[in-house]
């Protein structure tokens, strides 16, 4: 059933057509322009360090799936990506290889760019204090004030998921990779993976953010 209401909703974006490609190649091209400016005054050499090793895992994961899928399916006929399949349609089989690729680079960019953001300013995320690590979920964002200050904290978050997420290519990769039809059989349905992949960031972002909060507790002293 999930599966089914998955591939209706790729379906249903494959109607808006060619342009809806071309607005989200701008998105992520534009977006990791913003996103340089955006980082413009953060130098803690952790970050970046941090941010760099982001951008490999994430590329070799993005490019991994983009190989995979030009393996498995050359004309990129299988290809259950409206978004790539448009392009396929009206400009081509070399411009959507471009496409595809590129994408990947700028998405791969992003992950890294978004990682460093949530590492520069995790500290919107911190309680005043919190004893515990129930205190501290409570708590979490309460030092945000104004509607601008909420909305920075929410983007902080967002930029965590966001970079986390393309470790699920890895995922991607390999299921498309399989050409065994028994040993796909035994994949778990993807939105399961998918559910269960969010939950797994949702732990990891818990972690991270309070240890970093603990870590900070003797600063402010």
């Amino acid at each position: 059933m999930a599966e089914e209401l998955l591939f209706r909703l790729l379906k249903l974006l494959e109607l808006f057509g060619v342009w809806l490609s071309v607005l989200a190649w701008f998105t992520v091209s534009g977006g990791a322009t913003a996103m340089a400016w955006a980082l413009r005054g953060v130098r803690d050499r952790r970050v970046w360090g941090w941010a760099v090793a982001m951008f490999v895992v994430a590329l070799v994961a993005n490019l991994a799936d983009y190989f995979v899928t030009l393996h498995r399916s050359p004309d990129l006929s299988w290809e259950a990506n409206p978004l790539w399949r448009n392009v396929v349609d009206s400009y081509g089989l070399t411009v959507a290889k471009w496409y595809g690729f590129t994408g990947k680079i700028f998405v791969s960019i992003l992950a890294a760019q978004f990682l460093a953001y949530y590492l520069a300013h995790r500290e919107r995320l911190y309680p005043e204090q919190a004893g515990s690590l129930g205190e501290f979920l409570r708590r979490m964002g309460s030092r945000s004030r104004t509607l601008r200050e909420r909305l920075l904290t929410l983007f902080t978050v967002f930029s965590f998921f966001f970079a986390g997420v393309n470790l699920l290519y890895f995922y991607v990769a390999y299921a498309n990779w399989l050409e065994d039809a028994d040993t796909y059989a035994y994949l778990p349905p993807f939105p399961i993976v998918v559910v269960t992949f969010v939950a797994a960031l949702v732990g990891a972002f818990v972690a991270l953010t309070y240890r970093a909060f603990c870590a900070a507790q003797p600063l402010e002293r």
